[in-house]
């Protein structure tokens, strides 16, 4: 075992250090994970800027992979050391209503208006406090008894299950599109969540998948990842394009660009009576946009915010493990885990090229 566990934390509101601490010994019921590397998150710089609460001090990362190091006593997961992981973010109760009904995103155990200071999210809103190692910009996380660990397909490297929780919102999405053979659909805003979504589309048996904005290089990925189209801009130009390609428009459009302008687009730019996913803005403090009355009301437009994975993470390791699109493309930049703040300036900056970022934590 190494002799030092190393953790990013966010001690305040915009303030970032980088620190040390024994490495933690699994209890009753837990497992501890030497992290492999962790994806860079949006909502990673959310929290920082101080638009998710405040649950500092706080070490963050959702979206991470690693190997199982130890397994406590009276665990029944059924790991061993040496296993190739992916823990889920949300640590659900599995007991109530909404666990049962198979919405265990929406677990009321992390809903701050009945059970308040009551966190589940790792990395999100568990403060160190209460959990000192539960989130994965580390080189340690301890999963407790209640986490939902998947064991990674061996054909899988985890250069590429990195990528398995944000396929898992995109699975979500597109789920909560009710997305099926034949569909037409437009995905608005080409980053990981919006690549990602199109492959997912294209699982579920979409026809026709126009991928709205973005720069010249992702709009060009998109046709990687199952794009039939794509368009660039926004607003009323890319309007009238996507109803040039699917006449009275999608049935579906996915919003994952996280701005008001994004969401009347996705409105307007959906069929009579579609469907439109509202993927982009969740945890970014924005104020989400409502049309009037002949856009959203006499159309009999449904509109569908989507939340977290809801079980998207086993549907996710299967779309991982069938390698149909290449995923690892999307990783394009890597740093260790001491760069971390040159990491959130490279995203902050939308430098040239980077779509997703990794953080890699030193081996031991």
């Amino acid at each position: 075992m190494p002799k030092e566990a190393v953790q990013v934390v966010f001690t305040s509101k915009g303030v970032v250090a980088v620190e040390r601490s024994e490495v933690p010994v699994a209890g009753t019921g837990e497992l501890v994970v030497r992290i492999d590397r962790v994806g860079v998150c949006g909502t990673d710089l959310h929290l920082l800027d101080g638009h998710i609460g405040d649950p500092f001090p706080l070490v963050p990362g959702h979206e991470f992979v690693g190997v199982v190091a130890e397994v406590g006593p009276g665990d029944e997961r059924g790991l061993a050391a040496g296993d190739r992981v992916a823990v889920e973010m949300l640590v659900v109760c599995g007991r109530c209503d909404r666990c049962r009904e198979g919405r265990r995103n929406l677990c009321v155990r992390d809903d701050p208006a009945t059970h308040p200071g009551a966190g589940r999210q790792m990395g999100v809103n568990i403060p160190r406090s209460v959990r000192p190692f539960a989130g994965g910009y580390a080189t340690h996380l301890v999963a407790p008894r209640d986490a939902v660990v998947h064991r990674i397909p061996d054909g899988v490297p985890l250069e590429t299950a990195v990528l398995v929780e944000p396929l898992a919102v995109s699975v979500r999405a597109v789920e909560r599109g009710r997305i099926s053979v034949g569909d037409t659909v437009a995905i608005i805003g080409p980053g990981p969540i919006g690549l990602l979504a199109a492959a997912a589309a294209v699982s579920a048996g979409a026809t026709e998948i126009v991928v709205v904005g973005g720069r010249t290089a992702r709009r060009m990925l998109a046709h990687s990842f199952g794009a039939t189209h794509t368009v660039a801009g926004s607003g009323e130009a890319a309007f009238a394009e996507v109803r040039q390609i699917i006449p009275g428009g999608p049935d579906v459009v996915i919003e994952c660009a996280g701005n008001t302008r994004a969401q009347l687009d996705a409105i307007r730019m959906v069929r009579r009576g579609g469907r439109v996913v509202l993927a982009g803005a969740c945890g970014s403090g924005l104020t989400l946009c409502i049309p009037s009355d002949d856009l959203l009301l006499t159309r009999e437009i449904d509109l569908l915010p989507s939340f977290l994975a809801a079980g998207g993470y086993e549907r996710a390791l299967k779309l991982l493990d069938q390698a149909r699109f290449p995923y690892a493309s999307l990783v394009t930049h890597v740093y260790a885990l001491d760069e971390v703040e040159k990491a959130f300036a490279a995203v902050n900056a939308r430098s040239e090229g980077l779509i997703k970022a990794v953080l890699v934590p030193p081996a031991d």
